[in-house]
C-alpha cells in the first residue's frame, strides 16, 4: 500500500448491477437518440462531412501538415532527459510519453492510422504517429490506459509495444479491462479502481488512478463493463496527471486536494462540439482550464485533440481556443499549451526547461 492509501476513497461507481456510473448531478446518459439528433442537427448546421480546419471546408493534405507540423521522435529528447524535470513529448490525440524520476511510460498509445475496431475503416490520423519503436525508445517500464474507446485502446499498439518490450512492459488499466489484455496474450496488468495507488516496481513512483466523467464500450452492448478514469504518477519530486477522458465535474478539486499541486497535467481540450450531446463526457477549453486550476496544476499540455476527426469543431480549433481561454482566467504565459505533434517540453515546479513549438498561436 502506498503513503496515500489512508486518504483512499470511494465514490459510489460501482452499480448494483456490476457496471459502473458516474456519481455526478454533472453526467447525463446519451444514448442512440441522442447520436441521431446529433447526425440531423449537422446536417442542419452545413457542418462539413470530413475533418475540417478554421476557414478551410475541405482541407488537403498539405493544409494539414501546414497546420499541425509534425516533428520526429529524436531518440536522445527522452534517453537523455535530465532527472530533475518531467519530459513530456506529444504524440498526437491522448498519448504522451513521458519520463521521470527513472521511469519512462507512454499515457493512451494509439499509434494505428484509425481509431477503429478495422483499419479500412473509421477515423483516420490526419497527422502520423512518431516513429516509436526500441530505436528511438530503448526502454518501456509501464502505459498507462484511461479506458477501452478506440481512439485511446488500440490494439494494433498494444500488441506491437507488448512485442516490442515483452512482459517487462506493466500495463496499468481501469477495472474490468485485464481479461481483454489476457486475450491478447498480456499478463503483466494491473487493474486499479478510483482512488487506488500502487508502487510501480523497481522504482520510487506510485501510480494512483483517478475519477474521471465518462464511460467506456467497445462493442456497444457492454457498456459501461469496464472502469474509466485518469492517472496520478507521483514521484518523490515531481507529479504528473493524465487526465483520461472526461467532462467537467466537482472531482477535480478534490484530485487536486489529494495529489497536487502537479509539475505538469494533460488535459484534454477537443471533441466538444456540438455542445449539448459532447458535455457530459468531453470538456472543451474553457472547461479545460477550469479543470487546470482545480487540480492545482503548475503547466499543462493540452492533448484530444488535432488527430483525429471525431466532432464537429474544426480540427484546429481547441488549441486556438485555449490560447483565448488561459488568457481570460490570468494564468500566466505559457502554463496552459498545445504542443505540435512529437515536439517535446521539458519541466519542474511551473518552470519550463526549454520552448517547445506549439500550437494555436501562442
Amino acid at each position: 500500500m502506498s503513503e496515500f492509501g489512508a486518504l483512499q476513497k470511494k465514490p459510489l461507481h460501482h452499480a448494483a448491477d456490476g457496471r459502473f456510473d458516474n456519481p455526478w448531478d454533472a453526467w447525463k446518459e446519451t444514448g442512440l437518440r441522442g447520436v441521431l439528433r446529433w447526425q440531423l442537427d449537422r446536417r442542419l448546421k452545413n457542418v462539413p462531412p470530413g475533418a475540417w480546419l478554421a476557414g478551410i471546408r475541405n482541407p488537403t493534405a498539405q493544409d494539414f501538415l501546414a497546420a499541425f507540423p509534425l516533428h520526429e521522435l529524436n531518440k536522445a529528447t527522452v534517453t537523455t532527459a535530465p532527472d530533475d524535470c518531467i519530459t513530456a513529448v506529444w504524440l498526437g490525440h491522448a498519448s504522451v510519453l513521458v519520463k521521470m524520476e527513472g521511469v519512462t511510460f507512454l499515457t493512451d498509445p494509439v499509434l494505428s492510422q484509425r481509431c477503429s475496431p478495422v483499419q479500412w475503416m473509421g477515423p483516420r490520423r490526419l497527422v502520423q504517429a512518431p516513429k516509436l519503436d526500441k530505436t528511438v525508445l530503448p526502454s518501456l517500464d509501464f502505459v498507462v490506459i484511461s479506458h477501452n474507446h478506440y481512439d485511446h485502446l488500440d490494439y494494433g499498439t498494444v500488441v506491437r509495444l507488448h512485442e516490442q518490450y515483452g512482459d517487462a512492459l506493466t500495463w496499468y488499466v481501469p477495472l474490468g479491462l485485464r481479461t481483454w489484455f489476457h486475450k491478447c496474450k498480456i499478463t503483466n496488468v494491473k487493474e486499479l479502481d478510483w482512488w487506488q495507488s500502487v508502487q510501480h516496481p523497481g522504482s520510487s513512483v506510485i501510480v494512483a488512478m483517478t475519477p474521471a466523467q465518462h464511460w467506456s464500450s467497445r462493442t456497444g452492448s457492454d457498456r459501461r463493463q469496464t472502469l474509466w478514469g485518469g492517472y496520478a504518477i507521483l514521484g518523490k519530486q515531481l507529479r504528473f496527471w493524465f487526465a483520461g477522458d472526461t467532462g467537467y465535474c466537482p472531482v477535480f478539486r478534490e484530485i487536486g486536494e489529494l495529489y497536487g499541486p502537479f509539475d505538469l497535467s494533460a488535459i484534454p481540450i477537443g471533441a466538444y462540439e456540438p455542445r449539448d450531446f459532447m458535455k457530459p463526457q468531453h470538456v472543451n477549453p474553457q472547461e479545460a482550464v477550469q479543470i487546470h486550476q482545480d487540480v492545482r496544476s503548475m503547466q499543462s499540455i493540452g492533448i484530444h485533440c488535432c488527430t483525429f476527426c471525431l466532432t464537429d469543431e474544426a480540427l484546429d480549433e481547441p488549441p486556438q481556443l485555449l490560447v483565448k481561454e488561459a488568457a481570460a482566467a490570468k494564468l500566466p504565459p505559457g502554463s496552459f499549451v498545445t504542443l505540435q505533434h512529437g515536439a517535446c517540453l521539458q519541466t519542474a515546479a511551473g518552470v519550463a526547461r526549454n520552448k517547445p513549438p506549439l500550437l494555436g498561436g501562442a
